[in-house]
């Protein structure tokens, strides 16, 4: 196996009480460029980082597989070196190849790191396989919640074990048997994700349903999908709230990784902002995805698309203010925030009730950086308006903004820089989460552009 790309990036402080605390941004000499305007450039974009981690477990899953032009990242290769501690053979090269498993002797540790979907996605197929693990990760990770996953696991017949409804958990694994289930995810669609993946393991497969909040739906298509390309013998209701898996074993399958729209956010954020013409892709116009709902929202206030084959040509800037509903999408909020901030007075962002269970407290953080740069937000539970723009000033230095150790807001701050001129950014390497060649992207892009 080639060495693995590894930027982890060092967690933020743990205060006394627990809590985390990411503190007041300090100077660090990473600047990001800006103001710039009527960029034109060529976009490339990395492959979907979700569609590459369930590929990954679908494969483990099936006993082996190839998944073709996987996204290289710290998230998924967090998520290939913890199935290779659980035991699966997997080699990575241009191409990822998963084979099959041996059982390791005694309990191993398994680290995921900040990855919330790998721990989560690997927290079912454990418990639905033979085998003992500890799954653990770093400060922030053991913040998020775990316990919807838990609860429906033990009751299906699941050994884990954990104090808090968090990690570090014990995982027992063994066949489980399956049958009617009843999930409630409250705060990350994963949970569900997790189950139907597993379901193919256990004897009498799953009759699941889901019942309450079911936040980032549009992330349950993307399972849908992958367990289709690997042989999956599902039924899946229109609503995405049930879903019955049969006791089928999945096949090993070869599957090609989409783009990510995921990624794109950034650049068509880029263009909304300062304007000019930009060529982005490859993307699928018929994806799945659900942050592919960002340009239909940018389109609205403003943006010109045209979808050539699989790239879209964005013309900018916008000139209205953004209305969105980001229930189902709420990973658009750290650049969609930053186009509002820059639009016309009146932008109107909602559905943001979970950012705070994301990589950081996004909502918060997002404000704080906005409001240091002069924009006038009001929130009010999960809403936030913007009452005055951004403003662009001349200082004596750059204002410090923070990634919190966040990717996409770190992506979402060299958006604004584009609106405000430069900013002093605290983590640049976070962006090595989703988006590894993000800066060598962004110099070329920030460099087609007028200063």
């Amino acid at each position: 196996m080639s060495t693995p790309f590894w930027a982890l990036i060092p967690p933020p402080a743990e205060a006394s009480d627990g809590e985390i605390s990411y503190g007041d941004p300090v100077m660090t000499g990473w600047i990001l460029p800006g103001p710039r305007s009527q960029l034109r450039e060529r976009v490339e974009l990395p492959p979907s980082k979700s569609l590459t981690n369930r590929g990954l477990i679908a494969a483990a899953v099936a006993g082996g597989g190839t998944i073709v032009s996987p996204l290289d990242c710290d998230d998924t290769r967090i998520l290939a070196n913890a199935l290779v501690g659980a035991g699966w053979m997997v080699e990575w090269r241009d191409d990822v190849e998963i084979g099959g498993r041996k059982i390791p002797e005694g309990r191993v540790r398994l680290d995921l790191a900040e990855s919330g979907t790998g721990v989560r996605l690997m927290l079912g197929l454990l418990a639905a396989s033979p085998g003992m693990a500890i799954v653990d990760g770093n400060p922030r990770l053991r913040e998020r919640p775990m316990t919807p996953l838990i609860e429906t696991l033990v009751k299906l017949g699941a050994d884990l074990r954990s104090t808090s409804g968090a990690l570090p958990i014990e995982v027992d694994g063994k066949t489980l048997e399956g049958g009617p289930a009843t999930v409630r995810p409250q705060v990350s669609s994963q949970f569900v994700s997790s189950l139907v993946f597993a379901a193919p393991l256990m004897r009498r497969g799953l009759d699941l349903e889901v019942s309450g909040p079911l936040p980032s739906a549009p992330y349950l298509d993307l399972t849908e999908d992958v367990m289709r390309a690997f042989g999956g013998g599902l039924e899946v209701g229109a609503d995405r709230r049930s879903w019955r898996v049969a006791p089928t074993p999945l096949q090993p399958t070869r599957y090609a990784v989409e783009g990510d729209w995921s990624a794109a956010a950034f650049v068509l954020a880029a263009v909304a902002v300062a304007g000019g013409s930009v060529d982005v892709g490859p993307l699928s116009p018929s994806s799945r995805q659900g942050d592919r709902a960002v340009m239909d929202i940018l389109l609205r206030a403003g943006l010109e698309v045209r979808t050539v084959n699989d790239r879209l040509r964005a013309r900018g800037p916008i000139h209205f203010p953004l209305t969105a509903d980001l229930s189902d999408t709420p990973d658009l909020f750290p650049a969609l925030a930053v186009v509002a901030a820059a639009a016309p007075a009146g932008s109107e962002l909602t559905g943001l009730e979970h950012l705070k269970h994301k990589e950081s407290d996004r909502l918060s953080v997002m404000v704080d950086n906005l409001r240091r740069l002069g924009a006038g937000l009001v929130v009010e539970g999960s809403r936030v308006v913007v009452e005055t723009p951004m403003r662009r000033e001349e200082r004596l230095a750059p204002p410090a903004v923070t990634a919190a150790g966040d990717h996409r807001i770190a992506m979402a701050m060299a958006v604004a820089a584009l609106a405000t001129g430069p900013l002093d950014l605290d983590d640049p390497s976070c962006v090595a989460k989703s988006f590894p060649g993000f800066w060598a992207m962004w110099d070329s892009l920030t460099s087609s552009g007028t200063v």
